[in-house]
This record gives C-alpha cells, sequence and structure tokens, in this order.
C-alpha cells in the first residue's frame, strides 16, 4: 500500500510548466485531526525575473506566502505581500523558512490526496503568468526527526 501512495504522490508532484515558470516538488504534510492550516513545500524556476504574487487552492479559505522574520529574539512567520524569483534561479519554499500556507482547510489532508493550486507570477513588465499545480500529500510523521510548521 505505501509504494502505490509513493508512486502517486511522486506522480503528482512532479513538474509543472507554465511558459516561463516550473514549479516542482510540490508537497504537503497530512493533517492531524482539529488541524485547519498546513504548510505546502515546492520549488519555483522562472526563466524571467518576477515574483510570486498569489497562491489560490479550493480547497482552502485563504493561501498566504508567509516568510519568517527575527523580532524580539524569536523567529516568526509573517505573510509577505510577494515572493522574488531572480531569473533562471530555483527558489525552495518549505517549513522553517518562507513556505505557503493553506489556511481555513475546508476537510482534513490524508495521505495520497492531492491538493489543487494556482500559482500566479507576476513578471517586470507586470505580465502573469498562472500555473496550475497538484501537490501530493505525504505521511504526518516524517520519520527523520525533522520537525513540521504547519500546525499554526
Amino acid at each position: 500500500m505505501r509504494i502505490i501512495i509513493a508512486t502517486i504522490v511522486l506522480f503528482f508532484s512532479i513538474q509543472a510548466w507554465a511558459g516561463n515558470v516550473a514549479v516542482s516538488d510540490a508537497s504537503a504534510r497530512a493533517t492531524a485531526p482539529g488541524q485547519d492550516s498546513a504548510t505546502i513545500r515546492l520549488s519555483i524556476t522562472s526563466q524571467k525575473d518576477g515574483r510570486l504574487v498569489a497562491v489560490s487552492s479550493a480547497i482552502a479559505g485563504a493561501v498566504e506566502i508567509h516568510g519568517m522574520v527575527h523580532e524580539n529574539g524569536m523567529m516568526k512567520m509573517r505573510p509577505m505581500d510577494s515572493l522574488p524569483l531572480p531569473a533562471g534561479k530555483t527558489v525552495k519554499l518549505g517549513a522553517g523558512g518562507t513556505h505557503v500556507m493553506l489556511l481555513g482547510l475546508k476537510k482534513p489532508l490524508k495521505t495520497g490526496d492531492i491538493v489543487p493550486l494556482v500559482i500566479t507570477v507576476e513578471f517586470t513588465d507586470k505580465k502573469q503568468e498562472k500555473v496550475d499545480v497538484n501537490a501530493g500529500v505525504k505521511p504526518l510523521a516524517t520519520g527523520r526527526g525533522g520537525h513540521d510548521h504547519s500546525m499554526h
């Protein structure tokens, strides 16, 4: 069963392309009972200078880009209006750093589920590109001792 789930998650987390933008490695962790938010991890490569300006998903009430700031000796998350995407550079988003947050989940995320996302990138010429992405949901426990910031 684990092999089937891993194959499905791998299939859906392969790259998504739209013209100048490639999104890869999109994933989330399964949610715990009562949890209404989740972190999305992904990598974005833009062929032109631009910025990530929006992420949306039909399964969440809101989706925000979060950055980490050092404030009063503590690291805190803060919503960001946009995230710079330098041409030709891969920008990785994930727990512990800049990440995408699903807020107000409409249903729990279970291992093997697919989270549909629409990623919007705006280039320096103000033109926008939207990329449809399917993020695979992985098991809640990592088994690697890592820790997850998806419980806000």
